[in-house]
């Protein structure tokens, strides 16, 4: 269980901010926990699991609120209460733009929190004498531990190494959508390189956007399920040179005789090795998005399906780079998966939950399909078992069903990978990017190679907010399954091969990352 952290407030108000009652603060909590009770999937799973009590917590839960004195403990704290589900898709959020940086980045590795990137333009090697590997271990008079899991109270990922990993990207990034953001000043102390070396450096905090918006008015809610969306890793403003989330790019290094196909909207190569030409391909979710931001599910899988025909016609074998993979769309991630199967293969495997709530969402959805069609007499199909599961009123989720209700087994694509594959993976793949190696392992298509994946397992709904405070909440309405059977959430997908980044691998373009799982590779061929 995670400890709620009530924090001094270090952010201000607007003069025109109300604060909000005692009654009104739990006029949002049980409007919650409400929510909770009646609508989140896995919640029968987590008391078995985790021995997770809703109604401990909400005993818990109400005494911290009553110490609570401002809009902002409260919110913040409520963040903390979702973060006890240990759940990476279940999160409510404050409608705010606040933020705050000191113009370097870390990242959780080898065990410890090390430089990844510095702004140069922001921090001069005069006042911010260090560099890419250093290691931060203080932070204002604290260990870096000590921090750290004050951080990961506010975010619930799943997985304990996934929660330290994202713990470390907010070290010196802070958003105000989901903790207090700091201000003024911070002592930061570094060792050089890996020597004894400590100096502390006091570095001021770079704000961006309105402390605590409270008018802010939430985005429209339409409440259509999809697999996790992106899994809100945006809002620390994350880029590649941070944590590699939901990117095209690759951070690996290109082979110089490498044949490029694509650099964008993702990587795909080959280059020659001793064993003949090795392919690389990114792909970093399953949720792509033309330059107007909107969905583009046939331009990116008609290239997705050029960039394997080359790499099928042009290797011997492949290495799929699937880390920080952030999901996205059910159906989008079983085409892209059609482009490496080599015999037919079941839709993933979801319960559902088996309510009225459950049932009139799928309705709204199925709604958009066409009448007497294939789809349709899916989609009713599984409305037929929600209703039915709903009315018998025995289980919370259905029996294990295709999310859109399909029996036939899928089939692969006219254009699929035949070659023996790699599939690297780590603790910051989630919900689709949980999906996808399972199905690839569990089908004996790809060998795993990397770090537990996240264990973010079910398709997401956005609520409305909560109604005085405007949270934003979004919450898990179902569990899929591993072809094994397992639960997705809270295990993952555990790798065939396992390898864990290193300092060497930030500072030298990850070559030896690249030699091993290369090294892998032609343990295959």
């Amino acid at each position: 269980m995670k400890l709620p952290l009530l924090l001094a407030t270090v952010f201000s108000f607007s003069l025109i901010a109300q604060n909000l009652t005692f009654e009104q603060k739990m006029s949002d909590f049980n409007q919650l926990v409400s929510e909770i009770r009646i609508g989140y999937g896995p919640l029968n799973f987590k008391k078995k699991k985790m021995g997770l009590s809703l109604k401990d917590l909400k005993v818990k839960y109400k005494d911290l609120i009553k110490e609570t004195k401002s809009n902002g403990d409260f919110y913040y704290l409520i963040g903390q209460f979702v973060a006890e589900f240990d759940d990476a898709h279940f999160s409510a959020r404050v409608p705010t733009k606040h933020k705050a940086k000191l113009n370097f980045d870390t990242e959780l590795i080898g065990g410890k929190v090390l430089i990844t990137k510095i702004n140069r333009e922001k921090l001069s090697e005069k006042d911010f004498p260090f560099a890419i590997g250093d290691e931060v271990v203080e932070f204002n008079g604290k260990s870096i531990d000590t921090l750290l899991q004050k951080l990961d109270s506010y975010r619930g990922m799943a997985n304990k190494f996934s929660n330290k990993k994202y713990a470390s990207y907010l070290v010196t990034n802070r958003s105000g959508t989901m903790m207090p953001v700091p201000n003024g000043e911070a002592k930061v102390k570094i060792r050089k390189g890996l020597s004894k070396i400590i100096d502390e450096v006091t570095l001021k905090w770079e704000q961006e956007g309105k402390p605590l918006d409270e008018y802010s008015a939430p985005k429209t809610i339409k409440s259509i399920p999809s697999m996790g969306d992106f899994l809100d890793f945006d809002e620390i403003s994350v880029n590649i040179d941070r944590n590699y989330s939901c990117k095209g790019s690759t951070r690996i290094k290109i082979p110089e005789n490498a044949v490029i196909i694509m650099k964008e909207p993702f990587v795909a190569y080959y280059h020659s090795t001793e064993k003949g030409n090795i392919g690389y391909l990114r792909i970093p979710h399953y949720a792509p998005v033309n330059k107007h931001g909107a969905r583009d599910y046939e331009t990116r899988f008609a290239q997705y399906e050029y960039a394997v025909s080359e790499l099928e016609a042009n290797t011997v074998g492949l290495i799929i780079d699937q880390d920080h993979n952030c999901g996205g769309s059910v159906s989008y991630l079983h085409r892209i998966l059609s482009l490496f199967m080599n015999v037919p293969y079941q839709d993933m495997q979801f319960r559902l939950l088996g309510s009225k709530q459950s049932y009139l969402a799928f309705d709204a959805w199925s709604g958009s399909i066409v009448k007497k069609s294939i789809d349709r007499k899916n989609y009713d199909r599984v409305m037929d078992l929600i209703k039915t599961t709903w009315f018998e009123g025995q289980n919370f989720l259905t029996k294990k069903t295709a999310i859109n209700g399909n029996l036939d087994l899928l089939r692969p694509n006219r254009i699929t990978y035949t070659k023996p594959i790699v599939m690297l993976i780590d603790e910051m793949s989630g919900s689709g990017g949980d999906a996808f190696p399972a199905l690839m392992q569990g089908y004996d298509r790809a060998t795993l190679l990397g770090t537990r994946t996240m264990g973010a397992g079910g398709h997401v709904i956005k609520l409305r907010p909560l109604g005085h405070s405007q949270l934003n909440v979004r919450m898990t309405k179902s569990l899929f399954y591993r072809p094994d059977g397992v639960e997705v959430e809270n295990n993952g997908v555990n790798p065939d091969i396992e390898y864990r980044l290193t300092r060497d691998d930030i500072m030298y373009e990850f070559r030896a990352y690249q030699k091993f799982y290369l090294d892998q590779l032609f343990n295959l061929l």
